[in-house]
């Protein structure tokens, strides 16, 4: 099993780098695209890496945020056939009070973006896990109380009657199985985390019981965490026993240095070009 950092915030010699995400994942012969940045970047990326989109069997779109979804068009222009999986809850309507200002600003998908893509998209259930792919799995937030942290953390959604904390119900977790044994180990992919990982190692370890979860790819949304937040963080990734942690974007610097001084050796930090590889 292959990982590739297509795009990711960390400079890299040689690749663009971006505020965002996006992750080229293989198992086996099957090939699945997670996030598209915030522009074109992934594609030029792919192109130096080799890469090949037209490759790629299923595309998933993590969250509604802008720096992970905005670059679809790019993906579409370059792949003409494959679906985009997102959760049904997903829409244009994700707002923040955070980057410097009290009033809300739009962190959503570009305005118009889904609709004029509609075709290619195929929501996935709320409530349930839904297979995309042998052994790919998209597995949604089932853990209650989540908009405290959204109101918590100054994130938004646009609705009729106003403004509502976000609950987090368009984030979805991809979950990959090593092999194709029916206690193969996992590898939890979650672009953002902004449930945080121990509500999502929660949610994969009831949707896939008594699993292995060898390995957490994606940002941990911890650059505005207190010192005792990240380290918190780190018991819960040692309690979910979680070998590897490969880890950038929203982690923030001070977080990734702490993680690193309390979980030796189990974490990496993501950059444009890297390449993982788990086995």
């Amino acid at each position: 099993m292959n990982i590739t950092v297509l795009v990711d915030n960390a400079t890299s010699e040689g690749y663009c780098s971006e505020w965002g995400l996006s992750l080229h994942v293989q198992r086996g012969d099957t090939r699945v695209l997670l996030d598209f940045g915030q522009s074109g970047a992934f594609a030029q990326n792919a192109a130096k890496l080799g890469v090949d989109l037209t490759a790629v069997d299923a595309a998933v779109l993590s969250h509604a945020h802008y720096d992970h979804a905005d670059g679809m068009a790019s993906f579409f222009a370059a792949n003409a056939h494959v679906p985009l999986y997102l959760s049904d809850s997903c829409a244009e309507n994700c707002w923040s009070t955070k980057a410097g200002t009290s009033e809300p600003h739009y962190i959503g998908i570009h305005p118009g973006l889904l609709e004029c893509h509609a075709k290619r998209l195929r929501r996935v259930p709320t409530n349930q896990v839904t297979t995309i792919a042998p052994g790919f799995h998209v597995v949604p937030h089932t853990t209650a109380g989540l908009a405290n942290k959204g109101q918590r953390d100054g994130m938004l959604l646009q609705a009729q009657d106003g403004w509502l904390p976000d609950g987090f119900a368009h984030e979805v977790t991809l979950v990959m199985e090593l092999d194709d044994a029916k206690d193969a180990p996992l590898v939890i992919l979650s672009s953002c985390s902004h449930a945080g990982p121990a509500a999502i190692t929660d949610e994969v370890g009831k949707a896939f019981p008594h699993r292995k979860m060898a390995a957490f790819v994606g940002g941990l949304h911890l650059m505005n965490s207190s010192d005792e937040e990240v380290l918190r963080v780190a018991r819960d990734i040692v309690t979910a026993g979680i070998e590897h942690v490969y880890t950038g974007h929203c982690t923030g610097d001070r977080a990734l240095e702490l993680l690193k001084r309390e979980l030796p050796g189990r974490v990496t930090q993501l950059h444009p070009g890297l390449s993982i590889i788990i086995a």
